[in-house]
């Protein structure tokens, strides 16, 4: 399913798309270029479900959780991560278990990954417009095309 995003007003509508059809148990992988919208999309997608006014990038500390019902949402950024095996200091095995989980820059870990997962890839196709292509393997993605 494609999304074609003029500015980033469309990039916030795509993400509170995705948070309407999101559920515990799902696994949102952000892809894209350095710069592309990938935390703008986890930001909308987490304001959204959680009401927290103030969502920062885990670009440094690699992972924020945020209160979300009685679980969490597990917000990681692999982008400095340098070993496969560093994601389970990460508490990435309490994520898998329960909440919802948001990865920018899953490819380092994309083989640990279960096959039941929704990937958002964005692309720059001209002047700071972007393209975002939505795969998954369940049938959360009808939900978007209501």
């Amino acid at each position: 399913m494609e999304f074609f995003l003029k500015n980033e007003n469309d990039t916030i509508k795509l993400g509170k798309k995705i948070a309407y059809i999101s559920s515990i148990g799902d696994i949102l992988c952000l892809k894209g270029k350095l710069g592309i919208g990938k935390t703008t999309l986890a930001r909308a997608i987490i304001q959204s479900l959680t009401n927290v006014d103030k969502v920062l990038s885990p670009t440094y500390p690699l992972m924020i959780n945020y209160q979300y019902k009685n679980t969490y949402i597990w917000h990681f950024d692999l982008y400095r991560l340098k070993n496969v095996n560093e994601i389970w200091n990460l508490g990435f095995e309490d994520a898998l278990n329960d909440g919802i989980i948001i990865i920018e820059w899953p490819e380092i870990i994309e083989n640990t990954l279960p096959k039941n997962k929704i990937v958002v890839s964005l692309f720059e196709i001209e002047h700071n417009q972007r393209k975002a292509i939505l795969q998954a393997n369940n049938k959360s993605l009808n939900k978007l095309k209501k």
